[in-house]
């Protein structure tokens, strides 16, 4: 969509929720804390991500926020869940937030 003169092709006539795994937002300020071997992956992750060069996310919190925002026409909702991107799918908090959004 980037290089799209217009990146926001189409707008939800709709709410748009935006839920965040925040363990795995959070990974940047954590990364000090962690074994030397992991700090030299992530580091090598910083130059092929879309995120700011000092992250090794593809995606900062910032970005997904701004860049999800406009696609509605209605409210934007950003829901920041306490688990990693790959346990989301199970958090009782997120399925709490879908099925009473979609009630």
């Amino acid at each position: 969509c980037q290089a799209r003169e217009e990146p926001v092709y189409h707008r939800f006539r709709c709410d748009l929720h935006l839920l965040i795994a925040k363990t795995t937002q959070d990974f940047d300020s954590m990364i000090d804390r962690a074994p030397p071997e992991l700090r030299q992956e992530y580091e090598l992750r910083r130059a092929v991500t879309a995120s700011p060069p000092e992250s090794g996310l593809n995606w900062t919190s910032e970005m997904l926020r701004e860049g999800w925002g406009p696609w509605t026409e209605e409210d934007f909702h950003v829901h920041e869940v306490p688990t990693d991107h790959m346990t989301i799918k199970n958090s009782k908090l997120m399925q709490d937030i879908v099925f009473r959004e979609l009630a």
